[in-house]
């Protein structure tokens, strides 16, 4: 294994920035909603991963030591949901998936180091929900899911090339609310990998004159939209039709690293008249016409107030909001809590002074996709 893994990441690149990693693993499936205790005898799964991984260095980009020249590149993984024990019928699916990368250090000697581990990208579910063969699943609805995964990683680099390491991490599967049911998947892991470097260890040390001292402040404006569904509607008839929601806001930042920024951000929602009066007829049939005659109107608008995080490479920022919805009365179900989280990427037009595209994952309780949006936005 040592001599292919060593084979593989000379032949990858004539650069000596290429590395090639192999590691595996196990996964515990987060119980997010009543089905699974019905449906599972056994939470955990095995993971496994394959990378290809560019370690940048002192001659890449700035950001690229901003972020203590990070380890990006592709991965290619699988997590074993069919292997779990089943009590019924009902099962979920293997799931195999393409991300994207980075791997960062917070902490660094010559061999030893400590950071961060992060993919976003597509998976594969070969089992889905079906009304008749399958009914407990109502995790995943679509073979294409959204996947992400977090984590915190250990390395060791025992020689000049090879490194063996350990994380612990969280992961989720959804299909973004773009299909029905969606509870998504959930999981919480550990793993161990060994990984072949095609160059020495990068610095050590931050530089001082990359670190600005300038700190300012800065605003955005944005507008987009996604499609929204109703698990009512789902519930009651076994199909779901997408609305539209159209998404607006504005936010505060305080750029106190040239990577970094935190802020606060007005978050404001439109859903459509028709869908809520769907919603209502849907509900009035689930909970009865007391209860709704109590909940009272139906609302189209609803606004939050989030704290926002971003982070910047180059063109590109991630950012991650969490907030807590001021105003909120669009069904009972929508109703069960009122904290949101938001995930995505945008992309800053370098010749557009100030214009980015942005999208994202918006969900509830950390644990359930609400939808994708789409925002075009501007920095003032």
């Amino acid at each position: 294994m040592l001599f292919g893994l060593a084979m593989t990441g000379n032949l990858l690149h004539a650069q000596r920035h290429w590395n090639v990693a192999v590691q595996g693993g196990v996964g515990t499936v987060v119980n997010t909603f009543d089905g699974y205790d019905e449906m599972l005898a056994s939470y955990r799964y095995p993971v496994a991963d394959v990378r290809i991984g560019y370690q940048t260095n002192e001659n890449d980009h700035p950001y690229a030591r901003l972020y203590g020249y990070p380890n990006v590149g592709f991965s290619f993984g699988w997590l074993g949901l069919s292997t779990m024990k089943y009590n019924e019928e009902s099962r979920l699916g293997s799931v195999v998936n393409m991300t994207g990368f980075m791997e960062g250090d917070f902490f660094r000697t010559k061999r030893i180091s400590i950071g961060f581990d992060g993919q976003i990208g597509f998976g594969l579910s070969n089992v889905i929900h079906d009304s008749n063969n399958n009914p407990l699943n109502t995790a995943v609805s679509s073979p294409l899911l959204i996947f992400a995964r977090a984590g915190l990683k250990a390395k060791f680099r025992f020689t000049e090339r090879w490194e063996i390491g350990a994380d612990i991490h969280v992961e989720h599967g959804s299909t973004g609310y773009l299909s029905c049911p969606n509870r998504g998947l959930n999981g919480t892991g550990a793993s161990l990998s060994l990984r072949y470097y095609n160059m020495p260890p990068p610095p050590r040390k931050y530089e001082p004159e990359l670190w600005p001292k300038e700190r300012f402040v800065y605003g955005e404006f944005y507008v987009g939209g996604g499609l929204h569904r109703s698990i009512t509607e789902w519930e009651v008839f076994g199909t779901s039709t997408p609305w539209p929601i159209l998404t607006a806001g504005g936010n505060i930042n305080f750029r106190y690293l040239p990577h970094v920024s935190s802020g606060v951000n007005l978050d404001l929602y439109h859903t459509d008249r028709e869908y809520l009066q769907r919603v209502e007829q849907f509900e009035r049939i689930l909970y009865g016409d007391e209860t709704i005659d109590e909940y009272g109107h139906y609302d189209a608008f609803s606004c939050g107030l989030s704290f926002l995080q971003q982070f910047y490479y180059g063109n590109f920022t991630v950012f991650g909001n969490f907030g807590i919805y001021l105003h909120k009365h669009a069904g009972l179900h929508d109703q069960e809590g009122r904290c949101y989280q938001r995930v995505g990427m945008k992309y800053n037009f370098p010749k557009l002074e100030g214009l980015f595209l942005a999208i994202d994952c918006k969900a509830h309780q950390f644990a359930h996709a609400s939808m994708m949006e789409i925002t075009v936005g501007i920095k003032i």
